[in-house]
C-alpha cells in the first residue's frame, strides 16, 4: 500500500512538473510575441514622425530654393522632381527592395525568437 501511494505522489509530481513546464513555455511565447508587438508600434511611431519631419523638410528647401531662385514654383518643381526620381528608383527595383525588407524582417523576427 505505500508503494501505490508513492506511485500516486510521483505521478501527481510529473503531472504538476509537464503544467510547470507547459505554462513556463507559454509565458515565454506571449513574453516574444509581447517584444515583437512593442517594436512594430515602436517602429510605425518612429515612421510616422519620420514623414512629418521629412514634409516638413522638403517644405523648407521649397521655399529655400524658391528665394534663392528668385521663383514662386520653381523650387516646389525641383523637389518634386527630387521625389519622382526617387519613386521611379522604387518602381523599377521593386524586387530588389522587397528582398532587402523581406530579409530585415525575418532578421527582426529571428532576433526576437532566439531571445
Amino acid at each position: 500500500m505505500a508503494d501505490l501511494l508513492k506511485f500516486n505522489e510521483f505521478r501527481d509530481n510529473i503531472v504538476k512538473l509537464i503544467e510547470a513546464k507547459f505554462e513556463l513555455t507559454k509565458l515565454g511565447f506571449q513574453e516574444k510575441i509581447e517584444g515583437i508587438a512593442v517594436q512594430a508600434i515602436y517602429a510605425l511611431l518612429l515612421f510616422i514622425l519620420s514623414i512629418t519631419v521629412i514634409i516638413f523638410l522638403s517644405i523648407l528647401m521649397a521655399v529655400g530654393l524658391n528665394i534663392w531662385l528668385k521663383s514662386a514654383w520653381l523650387g516646389y518643381l525641383i523637389i518634386f522632381l527630387i521625389y519622382v526620381g526617387i519613386l521611379t528608383t522604387f518602381i523599377f527595383a521593386k524586387d530588389k527592395v522587397q528582398t532587402t525588407i523581406k530579409e530585415k524582417v525575418q532578421g527582426m523576427i529571428d532576433e526576437n525568437l532566439d531571445k
